[in-house]
């Protein structure tokens, strides 16, 4: 075993159990309670695990079937696992919430076994009624007890607009909706509680969250990263680039940034901090890293399942798309990396902290199989339900191949279950009220008005129009997740830019891209929060690096609607090709002029300013400007080299 595999193993229970509490739903301490609990919680993890398991490989009931009984698995855990957060354990007050729960879990059970009664049947009973009240009450209140909670406030606003919007001025009004057509339009189609976010997480998203736990649980992380510290570990700033890496491989594991932090950045993080990076620096460059998770194929996020079910596109083709972003994203926070570790004088790590690469690689190629079998899977056109599963029976198989996997199977298996379910519930909770959100923008028009608002503002310009969504984006993604923020965006402004002439898959990707870049906005920025915690660092300076480590993020949105073939959209192409080779290059000359430091000396802030509009004129959506600006690059980097003092070494 490797030094870093005894400290993993050393940190694992203490440390990421400090964590969690900070980042996300505060769970139930098992110990604490008898083996009832634990067998019917135990019960209830392994339920929404081969739930969805089965639907993907055997086909599952109707949708709404599939999805209420899902969402009565998601609840009752709730109810065991997180605790209220207002109410005293064992109070009066926290037994009303969680009958709360139990009585959602009674209403999603009666829309499972009577939903089809209701197809053309749009008024309700007084009964009927009150078990839609109590099922949408019930999937809130599971959202308000975890970081997701903002998305409530959204989710009561679009009601409010649903049963009096008949009262605002008429470019905002709509004719009003009756009560019983605003329950039966969430509770009995599938345009509002049981929508397309809920059936994506339902059917695979929540799979990816059980994957990356069982990966975790199973030692895989350790073995990844053993791998990447055999890579970066030997380099310059060794440990930073290890976090980036780490946070990259992770990321095709999970799609989650908090999972990647609290995978990951507990040994990057106390690491990084060790060889001289700031403790907000180290937090920064670890929270920043991680964000990629959710642009990092295959594995993605929910919102890109998302937008592979609005757009069409097949799922194979947006993991191909996000490619070159995620390529630009990380090569950024690289280069500003590696020119801070020049700076600060930060070398590699202790070579006895560096296990040999070649046994880190085979050790590490093993868990790469389920996620080539996955983009195998998805390119011969399998639906992304039966590849997900399949990908997750292929990792069962290589740990039970293997004997360091074998031998604690089940108890790292029952480990597994137990994270991955608490991490579910925040996952189902904001998918849930996010197809609410959608359905009362879909039912009163409310997304049609906000379209005509947009266009009338931005004179149908389509300059001033992307400027105003990149705005609405990173406004919105301060109070929630992404893929709210994604789901409202794309629902009002997509169709304003495929009107001026924007390709649909560019569009989205233009919103999905910003959207996940809103995460590291202030003020909920969970993953700045999750990193801080564990750097014991302050949070709002931890941010500021994270903004500062991730600004090529929030230009590359920019570069795909002006020059849409750096993403080949169409296929590779020299246009292609040189875009992307102009762009590394204007993103060396951010590097350079953020950092204030050109490789061989620190230089001033008037000379980084030159940097600075290097880069932007190599940014720049003409051929023409780029070769200038790579032209004026080669010419102050060839100075630089000249005028680079004698002691100099090579980094």
């Amino acid at each position: 075993m490797s030094a870093i595999d005894g400290q993993l193993g050393t940190k694992h229970d203490d440390e990421i159990a400090g964590v969690v509490p900070h980042v996300g739903p505060t769970t139930v301490d098992p110990s604490t309670r008898g083996p009832v609990w634990r067998l019917i919680t135990a019960t209830l993890s392994l339920a929404l695990f081969v739930y969805p398991i089965y639907a993907g490989l055997f086909g599952g009931p109707p949708a709404i079937v599939f999805m209420s009984t899902y969402l009565l698995i998601v609840m009752a855990l709730t109810a065991f696992l997180l605790p209220s957060g207002i109410f005293k354990p064992g109070s009066a007050g926290e037994w009303a919430l969680n009958l709360l729960l139990v009585a959602g879990c009674v209403a999603a059970a009666w829309v499972a076994y009577d939903w089809l009664r209701f197809a053309l049947v749009f008024t309700l009973t007084p009964l009927e009624k009150t078990g839609c009240v109590v099922l949408l009450l019930a999937a809130m209140e599971m959202t308000r007890r975890t970081p997701t909670s903002a998305m409530n406030y959204v989710a009561i606003g679009a009601i409010v607009y649903a049963l009096f919007g008949n009262y605002l001025p008429s470019l905002l009004g709509q004719a009003g909706m009756t009560v019983d057509r605003l329950l039966w339009s969430q509770v009995f189609t599938t345009d509002g509680l049981f929508g397309e976010p809920l059936s994506i997480g339902a059917t695979f998203i929540g799979l990816f969250v059980f994957f990356a736990a069982f990966l975790e649980a199973s030692g895989g992380a350790q073995k990844f990263m053993n791998f990447t510290i055999a890579i970066a570990g030997r380099f310059r700033g060794g440990s930073a680039k290890i976090a980036i890496l780490a946070s990259a491989m992770m990321g095709m594991m999970s799609g989650s940034s908090v999972t990647n932090i609290v995978t990951t950045g507990v040994i990057t993080i106390p690491m990084m901090k060790r060889v001289g990076y700031k403790p907000e620096m180290a937090a920064g460059i670890e929270a920043t890293a991680s964000l990629g998770s959710q642009i990092t194929p295959p594995i993605l996020g929910a919102t890109a399942f998302l937008m592979s079910e609005i757009t069409g596109y097949p799922m194979i083709q947006i993991m191909a798309l996000t490619v070159i972003p995620c390529i630009l994203f990380y090569f950024c926070i690289f280069m500003q990396v590696h020119l801070a570790s020049i700076k600060l004088n930060i070398g590699a790590l202790d070579p006895k902290e560096i296990p040999p690469l070649g046994r880190a690689t085979f050790e590490a190629l093993p868990f790469f199989i389920p996620i080539v079998a996955l983009v195998v899977l998805l390119y011969m056109r399998y639906s992304t339900s039966y590849a997900v599963s399949v990908s997750i029976l292929f990792f069962f198989a290589v740990c039970m191949v293997f004997p360091e996997t074998r031998r604690n199977f089940l108890a790292n298996s029952m480990r597994g279950l137990r994270e991955g379910a608490a991490t579910c519930i925040p996952l189902v909770g904001s998918l849930a009220t996010a197809g609410m959100i959608v359905g009362v923008l879909t039912m009163t028009g409310l997304g049609d008005r906000l379209s005509y608002l947009i266009e009338m503002v931005s004179g149908n310009n389509l300059h001033i129009m992307i400027v105003m969504t990149a705005l609405i984006c990173l406004l919105l993604g301060t109070g929630m997740v992404t893929v709210g923020d994604y789901v409202l965006v794309a629902v009002t402004v997509v169709p304003l830019m495929v009107h001026l002439g924007v390709e649909l898959i560019v569009a989205h990707m233009f919103i999905f891209y910003l959207a996940v870049m809103s995460a590291i906005s202030p003020p909920v920025m969970v993953g700045v929060f999750a990193a801080a915690s564990i750097a014991k660092s302050d949070t709002m300076k931890t941010a500021w690096q994270a903004l500062r480590f991730s600004i090529v993020g929030f230009l590359v949105p920019f570069i795909f609607i002006y020059d849409p073939a750096i993403l080949m959209v169409h296929g590779i192409t020299l246009e292609g090709l040189f875009l992307l080779a102009s762009v590394l290059v204007g993103i060396v000359a951010l590097a350079i002029g953020f950092e204030q430091f050109a490789f061989f000396r620190t230089i001033s802030r008037p000379y980084a300013a030159v940097y600075l509009v290097v880069a932007f004129v190599t940014l720049l959506p003409s051929i023409t400007a780029s070769a200038i600006g790579m032209g004026c690059l080669a010419l102050l980097l060839a100075w630089e080299w000249m005028r680079r003092p004698a002691h100099t070494v090579a980094a």
